[in-house]
Formats: C-alpha cells, structure tokens, sequence
C-alpha cells in the first residue's frame, strides 16, 4: 500500500508541474514538463501498455477462481521491474522466471509456460516482425532504382554460370538415382508401396530409375554446353526420374530434388540456345573420367550391398517387391547396354563437318557472304590457305587453320550475327572431336561473351585503327602534312590509279618485281594466314590500288570493300626500291580520299600490335612485357613507330584479342600461332 501511495504521489507532481507549466533544472539543465495534454496522452498510452499485456496473460492462463486480474497485473509490473533492473534486453529470461515464480501456487509450471510463450509471440515478435517488414519495404521504396540496378547486375552475372550450374546438378541428380539403384530400399516403404504399385511398375521403375540416372551424366555435358535438345531432354528425364523414384521405393526425398531441378530448370530455356546434336558432342577427358567413376562406383555399391546374396542364374529371373539383388542385375545390364547402344550410334553417325581447303563453290559461298558484311577482314577467306567453315544455313562462315593441336580461327565470324553463337560452338566442338584446342586470333569485343561461355581466356593483342571518313579532309591544319605528301610525290610524277580485277592479271609480272623488291628491303619472307601474300589468284579478286608513273608500278595493295558502303581497307602492301618517299601515306590519303567520295564511312588502317596496353603496377605480366617491347622493341619490329603513323591519321582505336585456353595449353596455343603466321614447319606438333 505504501508503494502504491507513493508512486500515485509521483504521478500527483507530475501533473501539478504540468498544470503550473513549470521548467525544471537539474545540474544546470532545464528539462520542460509537457503540457496537460500531453501528460493525459502519456496516461493512457502508458496505462494501455500495461494492462494489454497483463490481460494478454489472463486471458491465455488457465481459469482459476483465485486469480483475478489485479493479481496478475501486480505479478505483471514486478517482473517487468525486476526485468528492468536487470539490463538484460527486454527482460528475456528474467521476466519469465519472476511470472514463474509468482504464478506457481496457482497452476502447474507447464500451463504457465505456455501463455509465457505466447505472449512473448504476439506482444513482443509479431509487432517486431511487421516493423521490421515496415522498414523492408519503407528502404526498398527509398532504394527502388538502386535495387533494381543491383539486381539486373546480379541477374546478368549468374545467368552466364546457370548452364553450367544446371550441369552440375543434373550430374549429380544421375549419380543419386544410380546409387539409389544400387543400393537396397527401405523395407517398411517395400511394404506399403506393394499395396497400391502393381510389381511389373515397380520392376520397371528400378530398371528405367538406373538407365535415367545414366542419362542424366550424359546430359549433363549438354547442359553445360548450352544445347538445346540436351535442355529439353533433361526436362523430361527429370520428371521421370521423380516418377520413378516414387514408384520403386517411395523415395520423397530423392523425388523432391528431382522435381525441383524440373521446376528450377523449367523457365531458363533461354540459356540453352545451341541447336546441335546431341550424338556430335564432344566428352572432355575429365568428363569421361568422371563418368567411368560413378559407372564403377554403382556397380561395386551394388555388389558390395548385396554381397550376401548368393549367386545363381535364377536369380535373373526373379521378380518380387524383396528381390532388390535382382533388380539390381538387371539394372547394370540396363545401363551399360543402353551405354553400348548410344556408343555405336556415335561411331556410326557420319561426322558433321568435312575438313578441307575451300573449293570454287565454297569461294563463291564467301564472297556471297563477306559483300553482305560491313566489315573487310572477311576477304581473308581468299588467300586459299585457310579452311572454311559454314554455319547450317549458309549465312555466315569462320576461318580457320590447323597448327599443331591448336584450331585457329582468324577474326570473329563473319555473316548474319544470329549464327554467330552456334558457328563458333560448332568450331570448338570440332577441334574437340579431333583432340584439338580452339583458339580465336584477332577477335574483337563483340562476341567476348561467347567466348568465355566456352571456357577459353582473352588475351590483348593490339588495337585495330578505324578513320571515319567524314572527317577525314587535306583542308586546315590538321591536312596539312597530308598535303605537302600529296604535293610531293606527283611532283615527282607519280601519280594514284585504281586498277578493276580482270586488269590485274596483266600486271602480275610488273608487280611481281615490286613484291619482290619489297621482301628484299624487309629482309623476310612471306607471312601468311593473319595477312594476305602475294599470289595471282588471290589478288585478281580485288581491284589495285596503284603508284606509279609512265614508266613503272612503285607501289600497289588490293582494296578490300565492305558491304553496304560502311567500310574500306587494304590488306597487300607493297613498295619497290625506287619508290619517292612517304608513297604508301601518299597511297592511303588518295584511298581515303576516293573512299569518302564513294560515301564509304570508315577506313580500316588494320591492326597495331601490342598497342594499348597497360603498364601499370598491378596489370597483368602480358601488359607489363608486351607495353616494354611496344616501346623498346625495334630491333624486332618498329611497333611503336607503326602505331604513330596510324595516328597521324586520327583513327578510332579498338582493342583486338585473342581467345586461347589456359594455362599450359595458353603457351602452346601461342606457339602454334607464331609458327602458322610464320609458314614454318612445326616439328613438335604431333607432340602438342
């Protein structure tokens, strides 16, 4: 009763400072009472707040004529002030002993441990729970763009790993429906299940669960590849197998997965874009491995669980819901004749592509398919001395050459961009079938994607320099060199003529001579497959580009023409002894200069090697080697000084790359690639 005087007489001043609107000051602080108004507000909310809780209790303890509420309102604040007291957050633990305590003489301890449980739910984690909810969806309003940016990201990120996550699970999903086949089934499910699953759906179950399960180790490599029939046949074994798995044993557990791997797998039907055949896929050594392993691993699981069943050769022919050992024989026959099936079926499919050097039809083909084409390198295709390689409709081709294990493909596909993710697949997939690696020399920016979907690693090589014509003019001071080049060379009278393809064949012993010239002056020898070399056949394709004067040709190179008037470039470049100097920059003005009034957009001064890239302290070796022979290296090639001269042009650079494997395959796919530039022999190519 004191107490309770006391703390109504606390309440008394309260108000009374309220009323008189009196400022207290404590150590120099002036605290200021609320207005009555207020005071009454915080009456009630702070009353409401006690007695909801305390008849929350009431109402969920048992009936008991001896406990009012005002006892259990009493019981209520002295928990909740010992609890106080205690500091611990929200009196955990502590208020629960006190209500204990207090409530003991009038219930059993279990009846008061419930309501204590359940009021803890509703007054203290569900108000939580929606205030936390509350300020989910109060940040995400604030946070909308930001969220949504961060998810496209995220999204974009995983999507380029969910084939070959898919891979991974539909693996294992095959080895857990093998072992399950191996091993015995739970009796007591046996049991239950023989009363509602006819025997013959149970034996089949055991025998198709097994052949599933191989099949789902086959398709994996599917998935991983990104094929579209390995997509939809993974769809339909995976709802089979969680079929089955019910049917033999009642396995939920087994079925769950499986049925989720089918519902997961089910909306990422655009990840699987690859129209290619399942029977022409190459297995990687590793695959293969991996495959053999789990083979052996279900069949000395299957002996190894039925390793006390004596062997007969009745024991084939047994068929009942106990006779788990026979299943399993019949299941490893299953699995290895459907593997000998699938195994012939390879052998004798004819492969898909025919390797050889390019025929008139083939030539013809390309040159249909590089006029199309806004860019020029295409016309690499008519040196002769690289293969070809068509997409099935005929609408785009890759270029390619074999030295030593490496397939190496010059530049990006060329034709209609929605072939260009299947022709590439299908390259790489050829120089699997032939123990080979793939490799993409020269390759720019635009299908990096897809070569990193294939496992392959980018390397910067260079950058390739482009002139938009429109800008490009003699007049001003930025024409000015170009000028006093033009004057120069025609004063020496020299002058610039364009020469059609059916004329160049005539001028094939003059240029000859100058090619020849050219070699001498360089010291060297032909390159081939990156760049064209001198050969009448492949030059009669082209129009010549020519310096001369009355009396001889001092410089020439064959024009290449991109489709739809976008893009203009020369490839063969050759000067003679006597040639004035600056000819070929004088040779390069007077094309831009055509090109511009033709309406083409663009000239292609080709490629800088090493150009671009990053000396920094933390880029990678590559950079840091191929930056420091970039500037020092021109007792090998003048790199530097071909990067400056295509600058005078003021050219927009573009980084080029090449796409090999990694680690040691990386350093003997770059041999390979110096030694097919080169046109020299190999002679440890059968070795790697």
């Amino acid at each position: 009763n004191i107490i309770g005087i006391l703390l109504l007489l606390l309440l008394a001043v309260y108000f009374y400072f309220s009323f008189r609107k009196r400022e207290l000051e404590v150590k120099g602080h002036k605290i200021r009472v609320p207005e009555p108004k207020i005071a009454f507000m915080q009456l009630a909310l702070s009353s409401g707040d006690y007695l909801l809780p305390g008849t929350i209790i009431y109402l969920l303890l048992p009936s008991n004529p001896q406990l009012t509420l005002l006892h259990v309102l009493a019981f209520l604040a002295l928990a909740q002030l010992i609890g106080l007291i205690s500091t611990v957050p929200g009196g955990l633990g502590v208020f629960e002993a006190v209500m204990l305590f207090m409530l003991e003489p009038y219930f059993a301890t279990v009846d008061i441990i419930r309501p204590l449980v359940l009021f803890r739910l509703v007054y203290y984690f569900v108000p939580f729970l929606l205030g936390f909810l509350t300020l989910i969806f109060h940040e995400f309003e604030e946070r909308k763009e930001t969220l949504k940016k961060i998810g496209r990201v995220t999204y974009s990120s995983l999507s380029e790993i969910i084939p070959q996550m898919f891979s991974v699970f539909v693996f294992l999903g095959g080895i857990s429906l093998l072992f399950s086949g191996a091993m015995p089934s739970n009796p007591r499910y046996l049991h239950e299940i023989s009363y509602i699953v006819p025997l013959p759906l149970i034996e089949a179950s055991r025998l198709f669960g097994s052949i599933i399960g191989v099949l789902l180790l086959l398709l994996a490599n599917g998935l991983w590849k990104r094929i579209d029939g390995a997509y939809v046949l993974s769809l339909i074994v995976l709802f089979l197998g969680g079929i089955f798995a019910l049917l033999k044993d009642f396995d939920v557990h087994e079925a769950t997965v499986l049925f989720t791997m089918f519902i997961l797998l089910l909306p990422s039907r655009k990840h699987f874009y690859r129209k290619s055949s399942l029977l022409h896929q190459s297995f990687s050594r590793e695959n293969i491995i991996a495959i053999v392993l789990v083979l052996v691993s279900f069949v000395w699981l299957g002996f190894f669980s039925y390793r006390n069943v004596e062997y007969s050769n009745e024991l084939w022919w047994q068929f009942g819901v106990n006779s788990q050992a026979s299943s399993f024989l019949r299941a490893m026959v299953g699995v290895f004749f459907l593997l000998l099936v699938l195994g012939v079926m390879k052998m004798l499919s004819p492969f898909s592509r025919d390797i050889h050097l390019p025929g008139n039809e083939e030539i013809e083909l390309a040159k249909s398919i590089v006029k199309e084409s806004q860019e020029t390198w295409g016309n690499l295709a008519f040196t002769g001395d690289k293969h070809l390689l068509f997409d099935d409709r005929k609408k785009a081709f890759l270029m390619y050459g074999v030295s030593g294990k490496s397939w190496i493909a010059m530049g990006d596909p060329v034709g209609q961009s929605d072939q260009i993710k299947e022709l590439i697949w299908d390259f790489y997939e050829m120089s699997k079938l032939h123990q080979g690696r793939a490799v993409f020399y020269e390759v720019s920016e635009k299908y990096i994607t897809i070569y990193l979907d294939i496992g392959l690693t980018l390397i910067k090589i260079g950058e390739e320099a482009k002139v938009p014509l429109k800008l490009f003019s003699l007049e001003g001071s930025a024409g000015k060199d170009f000028r006093y080049t033009v004057r120069n060379v025609e004063k020496k009278g020299y002058r610039f003529e364009i020469v059609p393809p059916e004329e160049v064949t005539a001028l094939i012993p003059e240029l000859k001579k100058v090619s020849d010239a050219w070699l001498e002056i360089k010291t060297g020898k032909e390159k081939r497959f990156s760049v064209g070399f001198f050969d009448e056949k492949y030059l009669s394709n082209f129009p010549l580009a020519l310096v001369r004067n009355d009396e001889e040709i001092v410089a020439f190179a064959n024009i290449w023409a991109g489709g739809n008037g976008e893009e203009l470039s020369v490839d063969l470049m050759r000067y003679g002894s006597n040639a004035p100097d600056r000819t070929m920059e004088y040779l390069f003005v007077k094309l831009m200069l055509r090109g511009k009034e033709n309406g083409y957009s663009r000239f292609s001064l080709g490629m800088a090697p090493l150009s671009g890239l990053e000396k920094r302290q933390f880029a990678p070796l590559w950079h840091k080697v191929g930056s420091l022979i970039f500037a020092n290296g021109d007792y090998i090639y003048n790199y530097k000084g071909l990067r400056d001269f295509k600058e005078k042009f003021n050219p927009v650079w573009s980084p080029k790359y090449v796409a090999l494997p990694t680690g040691l395959k990386k350093s003997l796919a770059l041999k390979d690639i110096a030694t097919l530039i080169s046109g020299m022999k190999d002679p440890f190519k059968d070795l790697f």
